[in-house]
């Protein structure tokens, strides 16, 4: 039984759809105006850039899989970026567009957003390349990363390959040129970093559970059942080995029968052999880790 994957994750990415299938009747119609003042040729050109990026993400939404999922999340913050400028234009053009059309625009775009990052959404993602009763979780993204890294990371991403596209469009060859082919191989590193930071996962199979976590550990590590004394929220004070990089949010405690070595990342390619006794991880939906760890016969508290 999957109670808590199948239903939270369903709904979540269902409100998620819903969301983002309104954006043309609500952010659309805010980049349309903003781009009536626009010549032809680069209005036609950005507008059938966005209707394509719009059923991009909408796919993505559907397939469920670990790039859909970063290209969803990427792909949806600049959405809100486009919306944004759009709504700046459009104020400093004109007052004679409705306040109206630039909040809900706004508020919309914000919505998908927020929606596209809940705990839940990664999930339903990650499950998409399970095997067999295989059920997946996601880790919450290191506390300090989270705030420093991913919004300028995915800010980068979405200037690096949109500008030079922008400017051919405008018919700035040169420029437009220059800066798509700088532009790409450029977003390329910090989209790879947001890829793997949104692919770390705990994951319940037959025999016991995998922590799935390459930027600590330099390979998947499984814990059979027998190595397994428990697992449960954080004690105050655990001495447990952590690996949560200070994540925001509850920690659990893997707690082992015995001392295992593990393969933990000190570089690039450097690794470091180390004795835990037991792992502190944080999930994003930690109780919902606790149940399906109940229901795999693995001990809680």
């Amino acid at each position: 039984m999957t109670v808590p994957r199948l239903i939270g994750s369903n709904r979540l990415i269902l409100a998620t759809l819903v969301i983002w299938a309104l954006q043309p009747f609500a952010a659309g119609e805010l980049i349309q105006t903003a781009l009536d003042s626009a010549n032809t040729g680069f209005r036609q050109t950005v507008s059938v850039a966005a209707w394509g990026l719009w059923a991009l993400i909408l796919l993505a939404l559907v397939v469920a899989r670990p790039v859909t999922l970063t290209i969803s999340r990427v792909g949806i913050a600049g959405g809100l970026v486009g919306t944004v400028w759009a709504a700046s234009d459009v104020i400093r053009r004109s007052g004679d567009t409705p306040a109206a059309t630039v909040t809900v625009a706004v508020i919309a775009m914000v919505a998908a957003v927020v929606s596209v990052n809940l705990p839940g959404i990664a999930d339903r993602f990650l499950d998409g390349v399970s095997y067999g009763t295989e059920q997946r979780f996601a880790l919450r993204p290191p506390g300090p990363v989270l705030l420093l890294l991913v919004v300028p990371a995915t800010l980068l991403v979405v200037v690096a390959v949109t500008i030079g596209p922008l400017l051919l469009a405008d018919q700035r060859w040169v420029a437009g040129g220059i800066a798509t082919a700088v532009g790409f191989p450029i977003a390329a590193v910090p989209l790879n970093a947001l890829h793997r930071l949104g692919n770390r996962f705990l994951v319940f199979v037959p025999n016991g559970l995998v922590v799935h976590d390459l930027t600590t550990l330099r390979e998947p590590v499984l814990f059979v059942h027998r190595e397994i004394v428990g697992i449960a929220p954080a004690r105050v004070g655990s001495d447990a080995t952590d690996i949560t990089n200070a994540a925001l949010g509850m920690a659990l405690e893997l707690r082992l029968h015995e001392p295992l070595q593990l393969p933990f990342v000190t570089g690039r390619t450097a690794t470091e052999s180390r004795t835990v006794n037991a792992l502190l991880v944080a999930p994003t939906r930690p109780a919902a880790v606790l149940t399906a760890a109940v229901q795999r016969g693995i001990p809680v508290g």
